[in-house]
């Protein structure tokens, strides 16, 4: 229960800023492997940054209840070189 239809795609080596928002209720998602917990709030713009050393593919999950089946909510980050990422 750990894959999505659609993977967020970042280069490696590069610094990358998220800004995050909610539209209904608060959302909580975590990323272990890339130290990334974030919450987002309606109303409310939340931002962190993040910065991958090496290509890979990190899973997460919501960590928060903030739903029914919001606990199990995948989220998947993929590292790819830079040229890939390009085309």
């Amino acid at each position: 229960m750990l894959e999505v239809d659609n993977r967020v795609i970042l280069p490696e080596l590069t610094h990358t800023r998220f800004i995050v928002g909610a539209a209904d209720v608060i959302h909580s998602f975590a990323v272990p492997a890339l130290g990334i917990k974030c919450d987002a709030f309606p109303g409310r713009l939340n931002q962190f940054s993040v910065l991958i050393n090496r290509l890979g593919t990190y899973y997460g999950q919501c960590s928060e209840i903030c739903g029914i089946l919001h606990s199990s909510m995948p989220i998947v980050v993929q590292s790819v070189s830079l040229e890939k990422f390009l085309a």
